[in-house]
């Protein structure tokens, strides 16, 4: 079965809605850029896996119980190596995000940083 590859401004959209860029703190004060994207659709987050070509891991998540009491799966899409962050650098600096276009920003100048070796240092 030939995996599913999605238009690059659907990714875009999706991700305004469903993902985040964020820095993770770890000790002696480095921070490293975070890429997630959360759905209960994990087939979707498998087409954005397979059409930014990352190697990272989709994962079940724990959800509190909706508004009907039933349990739903949630899967995220987490993105922490480098090499799967420069893709999803590569992908969009050509593709900005539009309602976490900010985010994206702050997302990108700690990965710049990380790359030259200086993790800890704030902006």
């Amino acid at each position: 079965m030939e995996k599913l590859k999605l238009e690059p401004h659907y990714i875009v959209g999706f991700v305004d809605g469903e993902g985040t860029f964020n820095l993770v703190k770890y000790p002696k004060n480095r921070i490293r850029p975070q890429f997630l994207v959360f759905n209960t659709n994990k087939e979707i987050l498998e087409s954005i896996k397979n059409t930014l070509d990352l190697q990272s891991p989709i994962l079940e998540v724990v959800r509190m119980k909706d508004l009907i009491k039933r349990r739903k799966r949630m899967y995220r899409l987490q993105v922490r190596s480098k090499e799967d962050i420069e893709k999803v650098i590569e992908f969009f600096d050509k593709y900005l995000p539009k309602i976490k276009k900010a985010d994206y920003g702050i997302f990108r100048k700690y990965f710049d940083l990380w790359n030259k070796g200086n993790s800890g240092r704030r902006i």
